[in-house]
């Protein structure tokens, strides 16, 4: 009996869970012409990214900017990027070295040859690097955690 009822629990908190999936406001994804984005998103991506095509622009709760190939950089409502990520390439350092400070990047350039994403988190900087490590570095150039990916 307890053994049936453990399975009905189960069941319910699994449909229970699954139904949010369906009336999840945040996977309405409205794609948008690039220049509707906010002027300061605009601005970043041309200053920073100006040797990548923009394919196309999305928002939801935040906004995306999507390059021919796949690389993506995400921005949170205020326009702030908070991620970048390359989509299996490789986001060149002197790219990265323009808009993340020299004491964060520069450890970066000091030990590793490639980027492929970049998460921008609450206490610092996180970077997947050489496609093998995840690299988590404090806004005061400390390296707080390296796991392998």
């Amino acid at each position: 009996m307890q053994r049936n009822l453990f399975y009905i629990c189960v069941i319910f908190i699994y449909i229970a869970s699954s139904s949010f999936i369906f009336f999840d406001d945040d996977r309405n994804i409205n794609f948008i012409p690039y220049t509707s984005l906010p002027i300061n998103i605009q601005e970043f991506v041309n200053k920073y990214f100006n040797e990548y095509k923009v394919y196309s622009a999305s928002v939801s709760s935040q906004y995306t900017v999507i390059f021919e190939g796949g690389s993506s950089i995400n921005f949170n409502r205020k326009g702030g990027w908070t991620s970048v990520i390359g989509n299996r390439k490789t986001i060149s350092i002197s790219t990265a070295e323009k808009f993340i400070d020299a004491k964060i990047i520069n450890i970066i350039k000091s030990k590793y040859k490639t980027i492929n994403n970049i998460y921008k988190r609450r206490k610092g900087i996180e970077f997947k690097a050489d496609n093998k490590e995840y690299i988590y570095i404090d806004y005061e150039g400390n390296i707080i955690k390296i796991k392998k990916a």
